[in-house]
């Protein structure tokens, strides 16, 4: 069985000078490719990847990251997004207070104001939520606790055991990428450990996060196995049935 890839975005600049041997060497090792969009134009980029490639699916969303550029017709063009053939997810979408170098100062209640009318319309079309989140779980969650019942993940999820057990508890899954594998990561091995084998997932973020030996690289989907080799390893398990277990959730989650 070939691993699912819950999260990457191959539809990305990072890949513009390469992208059909990207796609190329990808989709043949890979099962399975969810690219999320950030904004409309990655997210309408991402449905184009996926009409392209036979096993690439698509979410739309925009990203905290990008709170700015949100306008009253946000939405709506989100809406028709949906509507596309392999869009599978809305996502990723979510809070973030961490401070990145060339990204405005944070605001939680401007990324709040985006969040909700996206939570909102993926319950009324009753899609999966990809939800971005960091430095911002507890505000994450005392948001989308008061919508039930979530379906969705916690995407390259960053917390400890504790944070883990409370978004499973609301019905999402908990989605592990390349900094998994990272020295000073002791916290997010224990949660891949001890969650219920039913609510883990992998992916790798691409181009981002690199697992090690290959941290700072451009990250790719093939690496994911780097991923699921690492949960294997503290669930004392093969990495055959982490790959099994892991892409059984994804089609599930996301009905592909």
């Amino acid at each position: 069985m070939k691993p699912i890839d819950t999260h990457a975005h191959l539809q990305f600049e990072k890949f513009d000078m390469d992208q059909e041997d990207v796609i190329k060497r990808n989709s043949e090792q890979l099962d399975a490719i969810i690219n999320p969009g950030a904004d409309l134009i990655s997210s309408e980029k991402a449905i184009a990847l996926a009409n392209k490639v036979s096993n690439f699916y698509a979410a739309v969303g925009v990203h905290p990251h990008h709170v700015d550029n949100w306008d009253n017709n946000y939405l709506t063009k989100l809406e028709k997004l949906i509507h596309a053939e392999k869009v599978v997810a809305i996502g990723e979408i979510g809070l973030d207070k961490y401070q990145y170098t060339g990204y405005p100062k944070s605001d939680i209640t401007k990324q709040t104001k985006i969040l909700i009318p996206q939570l909102e319309l993926a319950i009324k079309y009753k899609k999966p939520i990809l939800f971005h989140c960091r430095d911002a779980y507890d505000e994450l969650y005392s948001v989308i606790k008061h919508y039930q019942p979530l379906k969705g993940l916690v995407h390259c999820f960053m917390g400890d055991e504790r944070l883990a057990s409370k978004f499973v508890e609301l019905g999402l899954l908990i989605s592990f990428a390349g900094n998994l594998t990272y020295k000073n990561n002791d916290h997010m091995r224990l949660a891949a450990k001890t969650l219920d084998e039913s609510k883990v997932l992998i992916e790798t973020d691409s181009p981002y996060l690199a697992p090690e030996p290959l941290r700072g690289q451009r990250n790719e989907p093939i690496n994911i196995l780097l991923v699921a080799q690492e949960i294997a390893k503290q669930r004392k398990v093969s990495l055959e049935q982490i790959v099994s277990i892991t892409s059984n959730n994804a089609r599930k989650l996301f009905d592909i």
